[in-house]
């Protein structure tokens, strides 16, 4: 990868195939150190956070890793512009982390909180709490756990955030499988895509609680639990099998990234994904950023207060906040028809 700073199209292809590709060798070691060295000094391995403190998502060594190494100019070459980042998502899996039993892939952008443990108190048909300001609270501004919104837009149209493109960098060795990888619904993003088109042309609501894509679902133990995909991709992907044969990968639907030190992996917006568990005595730690590509007439691109890089709602401020936009400028329709056409944020695609 050394000094290669555009996609081949054999990547491309990967890309355009799976919804994702790896790229080795890409953040020089000594970045990979630095960013480590700071981590380990601040947030003990042993402890799992979904967010890390903000002095070390937006540390100089830490977004340095994307911000500093060919990756930068890779993804500008392969999407086109983007706003600057700073800050990311610090993902550490400590040694012997089960994350709490069988993986659940998703697509970014969905609330996360708290929700009943009784089926009986779930809507059927748009599977939310019938007792709703129970559990989501009167105020859709909430951010829940994981950072998403409720809705998106005061008019309730869309309940999904979205964004281009996920670059995850690893600072560790995770080339063996169930050491905490990255896992992707392989090739599931167009259908992710499908179904949000079908969303769209019934005039349902965009995401969770839209056409076949319940907020809440009830697993094969009777137990609710928050959903992070339409219905049509669950029809699709499970019973799928992956390249992943042996007792190390117990999740056939899901194919594990496997990385080494200084790899990153690009991943589509619209690919469905998951942390999977660390059985392997060494924790896992990768940097995710989040990247949208530049959108002409947003006078809010490049502001601090969107929180590029992390935020996977970059039409609303980063706590939740609404932003102001100029009249005939629709941040909630663009965001629907990328949704619904997620290549036309790629200048790489039928273009290389």
């Amino acid at each position: 990868m050394a000094g290669n700073l555009t996609l081949t199209q054999s990547e491309v292809d990967t890309l355009v195939r799976d919804g994702f590709v790896i790229l080795r060798d890409v953040v020089p070691s000594h970045m990979v150190q630095a960013a480590k060295e700071v981590i380990e000094t601040d947030m003990p391995s042993s402890e799992r956070r979904l967010l890390a403190p903000a002095n070390l998502a937006t540390h100089p060594d830490v977004i340095g890793t994307f911000k500093n190494s060919p990756i930068a100019e890779i993804m500008r070459n392969a999407m086109g512009p983007y706003p600057d980042v700073v800050s990311c998502q610090i993902a550490v899996t400590p040694g012997h982390d089960k994350l709490y039993g069988k993986p659940v892939p998703h697509v970014d952008g969905s609330w996360s909180g708290t929700i009943p443990s009784n089926p009986d108190e779930i809507d059927p048909v748009k599977g939310r709490p019938i007792d709703s300001e129970k559990y989501f609270g009167p105020n859709d501004e909430i951010r829940g756990s994981n950072d998403g919104l409720l809705w998106q837009d005061p008019e309730r149209r869309i309940s999904l955030g979205s964004y281009t493109a996920l670059v995850g960098i690893a600072l560790n060795d995770q080339s063996e499988p169930g050491n905490g990888q990255f896992g992707v619904l392989r090739g599931m993003h167009e259908e992710v895509a499908r179904a949000i088109q079908k969303q769209r042309d019934m005039g349902s609501v965009i995401g969770a609680e839209g056409f076949e894509w319940p907020r809440i679902r009830i697993n094969e133990e009777g137990r609710p639990y928050l959903n992070g995909l339409p219905e049509s991709v669950y029809r699709l992907a499970f019973g799928s099998k992956n390249h992943a044969t042996d007792d190390s990968w117990p999740w056939p639907e899901l194919t594990p990234v496997c990385l080494n030190a200084g790899d990153v992996v690009i991943a589509l917006h619209s690919c469905p994904h998951t942390a999977t568990p660390n059985l392997g005595p060494n924790p896992r730690m990768n940097l995710y950023f989040r990247l949208r590509r530049w959108r002409d007439g947003n006078p809010n691109e490049g502001t601090r207060r969107v929180g590029h890089g992390v935020s996977d709602h970059p039409d609303r401020g980063y706590f939740g906040q609404y932003l102001e936009y100029p009249d005939g400028y629709d941040p909630w329709q663009i965001a629907i028809d990328k949704l619904c056409n997620h290549w036309s944020d790629w200048d790489c695609v039928g273009k290389n």
